[in-house]
Protein backbone atom coordinates (compact mmCIF):
# COMPACT_ATOMS: atom_id res chain seq x y z
CA UNK A 1 0.00 0.00 0.00
CA UNK A 2 2.69 2.17 0.46
CA UNK A 3 4.62 1.62 -2.60
CA UNK A 4 1.38 2.26 -4.60
CA UNK A 5 1.31 5.83 -2.55
CA UNK A 6 5.01 6.51 -3.47
CA UNK A 7 4.55 6.02 -6.59
CA UNK A 8 1.67 8.01 -7.77
CA UNK A 9 3.15 10.64 -5.65
CA UNK A 10 6.11 10.72 -7.84
CA UNK A 11 3.87 10.73 -10.68
CA UNK A 12 2.27 13.36 -9.58
CA UNK A 13 5.09 15.45 -9.20
CA UNK A 14 6.04 14.77 -12.36
CA UNK A 15 3.09 15.65 -13.85
CA UNK A 16 2.98 19.17 -11.76
CA UNK A 17 7.18 19.28 -13.08
CA UNK A 18 5.66 19.56 -16.62
CA UNK A 19 3.02 21.77 -16.50
CA UNK A 20 4.79 24.29 -13.86
CA UNK A 21 8.25 24.16 -16.31
CA UNK A 22 9.59 27.87 -17.14
CA UNK A 23 10.25 29.28 -20.55
CA UNK A 24 13.66 29.48 -19.92
CA UNK A 25 14.51 25.98 -20.25
CA UNK A 26 12.12 25.77 -23.30
CA UNK A 27 13.93 28.22 -24.67
CA UNK A 28 17.64 26.59 -23.82
CA UNK A 29 16.31 23.30 -25.27
CA UNK A 30 15.27 24.53 -28.64
CA UNK A 31 18.56 26.55 -28.93
CA UNK A 32 20.54 23.23 -27.82
CA UNK A 33 18.51 21.46 -31.08
CA UNK A 34 19.38 24.37 -33.44
CA UNK A 35 22.92 23.96 -32.62
CA UNK A 36 22.37 20.46 -33.10
CA UNK A 37 21.47 20.53 -36.11
CA UNK A 38 24.07 23.29 -37.87
CA UNK A 39 26.72 20.45 -36.61
CA UNK A 40 28.71 19.47 -39.50
CA UNK A 41 30.02 15.56 -39.40
CA UNK A 42 33.01 15.06 -41.31
CA UNK A 43 35.19 11.41 -41.83
CA UNK A 44 38.31 11.53 -39.42
CA UNK A 45 40.37 9.52 -42.13
CA UNK A 46 39.42 9.27 -45.76
CA UNK A 47 42.53 7.07 -46.57
CA UNK A 48 41.43 4.11 -49.02
CA UNK A 49 41.61 0.59 -47.63
CA UNK A 50 39.62 1.21 -44.61
CA UNK A 51 35.98 0.13 -44.00
CA UNK A 52 32.68 1.81 -43.45
CA UNK A 53 32.86 0.69 -40.11
CA UNK A 54 36.17 1.55 -39.27
CA UNK A 55 35.39 5.52 -40.38
CA UNK A 56 34.78 7.90 -37.35
CA UNK A 57 33.02 10.66 -37.72
CA UNK A 58 33.82 13.78 -35.97
CA UNK A 59 31.91 16.65 -35.31
CA UNK A 60 32.67 20.16 -36.39
CA UNK A 61 31.52 22.96 -35.28
CA UNK A 62 32.81 25.48 -38.25
CA UNK A 63 33.42 25.04 -41.88
CA UNK A 64 37.03 24.75 -43.33
CA UNK A 65 38.53 27.84 -43.91
CA UNK A 66 40.38 29.21 -47.19
CA UNK A 67 43.66 28.46 -45.59
CA UNK A 68 42.72 25.24 -44.97
CA UNK A 69 42.03 23.97 -48.29
CA UNK A 70 45.14 26.19 -49.81
CA UNK A 71 47.34 22.97 -49.59
CA UNK A 72 44.78 21.07 -51.36
CA UNK A 73 44.69 23.22 -54.31
CA UNK A 74 48.29 23.37 -54.18
CA UNK A 75 48.52 19.86 -54.68
CA UNK A 76 45.86 19.41 -57.32
CA UNK A 77 47.72 21.87 -59.61
CA UNK A 78 51.05 19.87 -59.12
CA UNK A 79 52.49 19.55 -63.11
CA UNK A 80 53.88 15.52 -63.72
CA UNK A 81 57.14 15.69 -65.66
CA UNK A 82 56.01 14.97 -68.85
CA UNK A 83 54.28 17.94 -68.96
CA UNK A 84 57.39 20.02 -68.00
CA UNK A 85 59.56 18.14 -70.87
CA UNK A 86 56.64 19.14 -72.88
CA UNK A 87 56.69 22.94 -71.87
CA UNK A 88 60.23 23.61 -72.19
CA UNK A 89 60.38 22.22 -75.72
CA UNK A 90 57.91 24.26 -76.51
CA UNK A 91 59.48 27.40 -75.54
CA UNK A 92 62.74 26.03 -76.49
CA UNK A 93 61.32 25.67 -80.05
CA UNK A 94 59.68 29.18 -79.74
CA UNK A 95 62.65 30.79 -78.96
CA UNK A 96 64.41 29.51 -81.69
CA UNK A 97 61.94 30.58 -83.95
CA UNK A 98 62.23 33.93 -82.93
CA UNK A 99 65.92 33.79 -83.28
CA UNK A 100 65.60 33.28 -86.68
CA UNK A 101 63.48 35.44 -87.62
CA UNK A 102 65.68 38.10 -85.84
CA UNK A 103 68.61 36.45 -88.08
CA UNK A 104 66.17 37.32 -90.87
CA UNK A 105 65.18 40.94 -89.83
CA UNK A 106 69.18 41.35 -89.57
CA UNK A 107 69.78 40.47 -93.08
CA UNK A 108 66.85 42.50 -94.51
CA UNK A 109 68.56 45.22 -92.68
CA UNK A 110 72.01 44.22 -94.49
CA UNK A 111 70.52 44.02 -97.74
CA UNK A 112 68.67 47.50 -97.13
CA UNK A 113 71.78 49.53 -96.54
CA UNK A 114 73.46 47.88 -99.27
CA UNK A 115 70.89 48.77 -101.80
CA UNK A 116 71.00 52.18 -100.47
CA UNK A 117 74.68 52.99 -100.63
CA UNK A 118 74.43 51.02 -104.13
CA UNK A 119 71.47 53.79 -104.82
CA UNK A 120 73.67 56.88 -103.12
CA UNK A 121 76.75 55.83 -105.35
CA UNK A 122 74.95 55.18 -108.37
CA UNK A 123 73.10 58.78 -107.45
CA UNK A 124 76.91 60.22 -107.12
CA UNK A 125 78.22 59.14 -110.36
CA UNK A 126 75.47 60.68 -112.03
CA UNK A 127 76.20 64.00 -110.28
CA UNK A 128 79.86 63.18 -110.81
CA UNK A 129 79.01 62.73 -114.32
CA UNK A 130 76.84 66.14 -114.68
CA UNK A 131 79.78 67.62 -113.04
CA UNK A 132 81.76 66.39 -115.75
CA UNK A 133 79.43 67.71 -118.46
CA UNK A 134 79.23 71.09 -117.05
CA UNK A 135 82.95 72.05 -117.02
CA UNK A 136 83.51 70.51 -120.30
CA UNK A 137 80.55 73.06 -121.49
CA UNK A 138 82.30 75.92 -119.84
CA UNK A 139 85.84 75.49 -121.19
CA UNK A 140 84.32 74.84 -124.51
CA UNK A 141 82.15 77.13 -125.15
CA UNK A 142 82.38 80.40 -122.13
CA UNK A 143 86.35 80.60 -122.38
CA UNK A 144 88.04 83.97 -122.14
CA UNK A 145 90.10 83.86 -125.07
CA UNK A 146 92.61 86.15 -123.78
CA UNK A 147 93.40 84.52 -120.16
CA UNK A 148 92.04 80.56 -121.17
CA UNK A 149 89.88 80.70 -118.28
CA UNK A 150 86.18 80.56 -117.61
CA UNK A 151 84.64 83.63 -117.80
CA UNK A 152 84.40 86.26 -114.99
CA UNK A 153 82.02 88.94 -115.54
CA UNK A 154 81.86 88.52 -119.45
CA UNK A 155 81.80 92.03 -121.35
CA UNK A 156 81.79 92.25 -125.16
CA UNK A 157 83.26 95.02 -127.02
CA UNK A 158 81.15 98.13 -128.28
CA UNK A 159 80.96 97.79 -131.86
CA UNK A 160 78.02 96.46 -133.52
CA UNK A 161 80.39 94.29 -136.19
CA UNK A 162 82.47 92.58 -133.44
CA UNK A 163 80.69 91.59 -130.10
CA UNK A 164 83.39 89.24 -128.98
CA UNK A 165 83.29 89.01 -125.46
CA UNK A 166 86.07 88.45 -122.53
CA UNK A 167 86.51 88.88 -119.05
CA UNK A 168 86.04 92.14 -117.52
CA UNK A 169 89.49 92.46 -116.21
CA UNK A 170 91.44 90.80 -119.24
CA UNK A 171 89.69 93.45 -121.34
CA UNK A 172 90.16 96.02 -119.34
CA UNK A 173 93.84 95.45 -119.14
CA UNK A 174 94.36 94.60 -123.14
CA UNK A 175 92.58 97.79 -123.57
CA UNK A 176 94.56 100.03 -121.11
CA UNK A 177 97.92 98.13 -122.36
CA UNK A 178 97.47 100.57 -125.48
CA UNK A 179 97.39 103.70 -123.65
CA UNK A 180 100.22 106.14 -124.04
CA UNK A 181 101.67 106.27 -120.44
CA UNK A 182 103.42 110.17 -121.83
CA UNK A 183 100.20 111.84 -122.42
CA UNK A 184 97.65 109.09 -121.24
CA UNK A 185 95.94 109.05 -124.25
CA UNK A 186 95.05 106.31 -127.28
CA UNK A 187 96.79 107.46 -130.44
CA UNK A 188 95.92 104.99 -132.69
CA UNK A 189 92.17 102.87 -132.54
CA UNK A 190 92.25 100.29 -130.70
CA UNK A 191 90.56 96.75 -132.26
CA UNK A 192 89.38 93.70 -131.39
CA UNK A 193 92.17 90.91 -130.16
CA UNK A 194 90.13 88.08 -132.01
CA UNK A 195 88.47 90.17 -134.92
CA UNK A 196 90.26 93.23 -135.05
CA UNK A 197 87.30 95.26 -135.25
CA UNK A 198 88.16 98.71 -134.41
CA UNK A 199 86.87 100.04 -131.48
CA UNK A 200 85.07 103.80 -130.97
CA UNK A 201 87.92 106.24 -130.47
CA UNK A 202 88.00 107.45 -126.88
CA UNK A 203 87.06 111.27 -127.00
CA UNK A 204 89.53 113.66 -125.19
CA UNK A 205 87.47 116.48 -124.55
CA UNK A 206 85.04 116.26 -121.49
CA UNK A 207 82.40 115.56 -120.46
CA UNK A 208 82.34 112.50 -122.40
CA UNK A 209 78.91 110.44 -123.59
CA UNK A 210 78.12 107.31 -122.57
CA UNK A 211 78.05 105.97 -126.16
CA UNK A 212 81.52 106.29 -125.84
CA UNK A 213 82.14 103.60 -123.31
CA UNK A 214 84.03 101.09 -125.22
CA UNK A 215 82.70 97.58 -123.47
CA UNK A 216 78.88 96.23 -123.00
CA UNK A 217 78.12 93.90 -120.16
CA UNK A 218 77.15 90.55 -121.60
CA UNK A 219 74.54 89.98 -119.26
CA UNK A 220 72.93 86.29 -121.13
CA UNK A 221 76.38 85.11 -121.16
CA UNK A 222 77.30 86.20 -116.95
CA UNK A 223 74.12 84.37 -116.47
CA UNK A 224 74.68 81.24 -117.96
CA UNK A 225 78.35 81.14 -116.23
CA UNK A 226 77.33 82.05 -112.88
CA UNK A 227 74.33 78.81 -113.09
CA UNK A 228 76.83 76.50 -114.45
CA UNK A 229 79.79 77.82 -111.78
CA UNK A 230 77.02 77.32 -108.75
CA UNK A 231 76.27 73.91 -110.12
CA UNK A 232 79.62 72.97 -110.01
CA UNK A 233 80.18 74.35 -106.39
CA UNK A 234 77.69 71.37 -105.33
CA UNK A 235 79.38 68.58 -107.54
CA UNK A 236 80.10 65.40 -105.30
CA UNK A 237 83.11 64.24 -103.62
CA UNK A 238 84.84 61.43 -106.11
CA UNK A 239 83.15 58.54 -105.34
CA UNK A 240 85.95 55.36 -105.38
CA UNK A 241 84.00 53.11 -107.81
CA UNK A 242 84.46 54.74 -111.22
CA UNK A 243 80.34 54.95 -113.70
CA UNK A 244 79.72 51.98 -115.22
CA UNK A 245 79.99 52.93 -119.16
CA UNK A 246 76.87 52.64 -121.37
CA UNK A 247 77.10 51.15 -124.64
CA UNK A 248 77.36 53.80 -126.21
CA UNK A 249 80.42 55.21 -124.91
CA UNK A 250 83.02 53.35 -126.72
CA UNK A 251 83.08 50.53 -125.05
CA UNK A 252 84.73 47.63 -127.27
CA UNK A 253 83.49 44.35 -127.28
CA UNK A 254 86.08 42.62 -130.21
CA UNK A 255 87.53 38.91 -128.80
CA UNK A 256 90.95 39.32 -130.77
CA UNK A 257 93.76 39.77 -128.23
CA UNK A 258 95.22 42.96 -130.17
CA UNK A 259 91.57 44.90 -130.12
CA UNK A 260 91.86 43.56 -125.96
CA UNK A 261 94.99 45.31 -125.63
CA UNK A 262 93.82 48.23 -127.29
CA UNK A 263 90.67 48.46 -125.25
CA UNK A 264 92.98 48.12 -121.71
CA UNK A 265 95.12 51.23 -123.52
CA UNK A 266 91.44 53.13 -124.34
CA UNK A 267 90.35 52.74 -121.12
CA UNK A 268 93.54 53.53 -119.10
CA UNK A 269 93.87 56.33 -121.05
CA UNK A 270 90.37 57.09 -120.90
CA UNK A 271 90.51 56.90 -116.92
CA UNK A 272 93.57 58.99 -116.47
CA UNK A 273 91.26 61.38 -118.32
CA UNK A 274 88.19 61.33 -116.35
CA UNK A 275 90.67 61.36 -113.49
CA UNK A 276 92.12 64.86 -114.59
CA UNK A 277 88.67 66.17 -115.24
CA UNK A 278 87.63 64.63 -111.66
CA UNK A 279 90.01 66.82 -110.21
CA UNK A 280 88.72 69.63 -111.98
CA UNK A 281 85.76 69.03 -110.74
CA UNK A 282 87.18 68.57 -107.56
CA UNK A 283 88.88 72.44 -107.70
CA UNK A 284 85.52 74.42 -108.64
CA UNK A 285 83.67 72.93 -105.51
CA UNK A 286 82.78 74.95 -102.56
CA UNK A 287 86.33 75.99 -101.06
CA UNK A 288 88.26 75.05 -103.85
CA UNK A 289 91.12 77.43 -105.30
CA UNK A 290 89.56 77.54 -109.00
CA UNK A 291 86.25 78.57 -107.67
CA UNK A 292 87.79 80.93 -105.33
CA UNK A 293 90.18 82.68 -108.18
CA UNK A 294 86.78 82.72 -110.36
CA UNK A 295 84.98 84.72 -107.88
CA UNK A 296 88.08 87.35 -106.69
CA UNK A 297 88.25 87.50 -110.39
CA UNK A 298 84.33 88.52 -110.66
CA UNK A 299 84.16 90.52 -108.21
CA UNK A 300 87.08 92.60 -109.33
CA UNK A 301 86.00 92.86 -112.73
CA UNK A 302 81.98 94.01 -111.70
CA UNK A 303 83.79 96.31 -108.85
CA UNK A 304 86.41 97.71 -111.92
CA UNK A 305 83.74 97.80 -114.40
CA UNK A 306 81.34 100.13 -112.50
CA UNK A 307 83.74 102.27 -111.53
CA UNK A 308 85.12 103.16 -114.66
CA UNK A 309 81.50 102.97 -116.41
CA UNK A 310 80.38 105.94 -113.39
CA UNK A 311 83.15 108.08 -113.56
CA UNK A 312 83.78 107.55 -117.79
CA UNK A 313 82.64 111.15 -118.40
CA UNK A 314 84.39 113.38 -116.69
CA UNK A 315 88.16 110.95 -116.77
CA UNK A 316 91.22 113.42 -117.09
CA UNK A 317 94.39 111.71 -118.83
CA UNK A 318 96.08 111.62 -115.52
CA UNK A 319 93.46 109.59 -114.39
CA UNK A 320 93.64 107.33 -117.54
CA UNK A 321 97.32 106.75 -116.36
CA UNK A 322 96.63 106.14 -112.74
CA UNK A 323 93.88 103.73 -113.88
CA UNK A 324 96.74 101.76 -115.82
CA UNK A 325 99.07 101.36 -113.26
CA UNK A 326 96.52 100.43 -111.00
CA UNK A 327 95.96 97.72 -113.55
CA UNK A 328 99.75 96.59 -114.00
CA UNK A 329 99.95 96.74 -117.60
Amino acid sequence: MDLITRRSSRLRNRQAGKETRPSTSVEAEDSHRNKRQKTIIIPKNTSRGCSRDDVGLDVVQNPPTVSNSLPDFRRSQRISPSELIRRENAIFQKENELKQKSHDIDDRMISLSKKEYEASLVMSQLAERDARETLSQLEEHFTCALCYDILATPYSLNPALCGHTFCAMCILRWFFSRLHQACGGWHESVDCPICRSLLTITPDHIPRLSITFPFVPNRTVAAVVESMVEKLSQAPSNPTIQPKLEDHEDVWVFGSKRHKRRECKKNKLKEETDNVVSSNVMDWREGGHLRGEWLKKDRDGKKEMAQLFKSWPTLRSQDFIELKRKLGV
